[in-house]
C-alpha cells in the first residue's frame, strides 16, 4: 500500500519515470505478496484505531 502513496506522490511532482518504474515493481508483486502486505497494513490500521479509542 505504501507504494500507492508513493506512486500518488511522484505523479503529483510529475516524475513519471519514477512512476513507471513503482508500477512496474507492483506488477511483479504476486498476488499473494499483495494480499499479505494488504493484511498486514490493515491490522497496523486497527491497532492505530484501537490506540485513539483507548485514548
Amino acid at each position: 500500500m505504501e507504494e500507492i502513496f508513493e506512486l500518488k506522490n511522484v505523479l503529483m511532482k510529475q516524475q513519471y519515470g519514477i512512476a513507471l518504474s513503482l508500477v512496474e515493481e507492483m506488477e511483479e508483486m504476486s498476488r499473494d505478496d499483495k494480499i499479505n502486505k494488504i493484511k498486514s497494513l490493515m491490522k497496523i490500521l486497527l491497532l492505530h484505531l484501537i490506540k485513539q479509542e483507548v485514548e
